[in-house]
């Protein structure tokens, strides 16, 4: 059996319980098993929250990045700035679409009341440099991702094509012309990536003192005796 080093003398092995098929940890001090205890104290909570917020950063980033490469694989855009709308490669465009839809909720979702998380991020978290793209990125995300508003980040016109000869005969054509963003210019997923990252880095900085917190002022305040005896509870 194949363990992960934790550091310490500790280690861990991920198994899956095959009724209820949820993942969870077997812990080893020195290679010997030892005894798994959910801690739900406020900290504990807290600590859960912010490492939920966490991994959906950390799914962003994944996202934005494969939104890059595919940008930099489309060989007619490339080295062009601003907003990218092309019709040539349609499955490439329905790709990063996906994934950029997806960016902006789990975005959003970061700074949104979430059941069960008990913590948000706020924007004045981050620092002023990153709070216009940040409401940039919001701004997006409820007029596209979320809702069709009244900024139109979607739009549809549709529109009367007339024969500008007036000949005899000729029947309007009526049609929609329909535009929604496909993603970022690889300037503009770039900013975005920066901008998560400045997001990810007040996060891993919560979760350091919430850890440090925790095991300081709810779990070594307590004997070894108190929290064995939680083990028959």
């Amino acid at each position: 059996m194949k363990t992960d080093d934790l550091g310490g003398g500790w280690s861990k092995f991920t198994v899956l319980d095959p009724e209820s098929q949820t993942f969870y940890n077997r812990y080893y001090y020195k290679r010997v098993k030892a005894h798994r205890l959910v801690i739900d104290t406020p900290k504990a909570k807290a600590l859960a929250g912010y490492t939920l917020i966490e991994k959906d950063l950390r799914s962003i980033t994944i996202w934005l990045d494969e939104i890059k490469g595919l940008l930099a694989g489309d060989k007619v855009t490339v080295g062009k700035k601003g907003s990218q709308r092309t019709a040539h490669d349609r499955t490439r465009y329905n790709l990063i679409k996906g994934l950029f839809v997806a960016s902006l909720t789990f975005y959003a979702k970061c700074f949104a009341t979430c059941e069960g998380r008990r913590v948000k991020l706020e924007k004045s978290n981050l620092s002023e440099e990153f709070q216009k793209h940040h409401d940039y990125i919001m701004d997006t995300r409820h007029n596209f991702a979320a809702h069709s508003g009244a900024k139109q980040v979607e739009r549809v016109h549709v529109v009367m094509a007339l024969d500008s000869k007036r000949r005899r005969g000729a029947v309007p054509f009526v049609t929609r012309e329909l535009g929604q963003p496909d993603s970022y210019s690889l300037e503009s997923t770039e900013e975005f990536i920066s901008l998560v990252s400045h997001v990810k880095g007040f996060v891993n900085q919560k979760i350091d003192t919430l850890n440090e917190k925790l095991l300081k002022d709810d779990i070594l305040t307590k004997t070894p005796d108190y929290w064995y005896k939680k083990l028959n509870k």
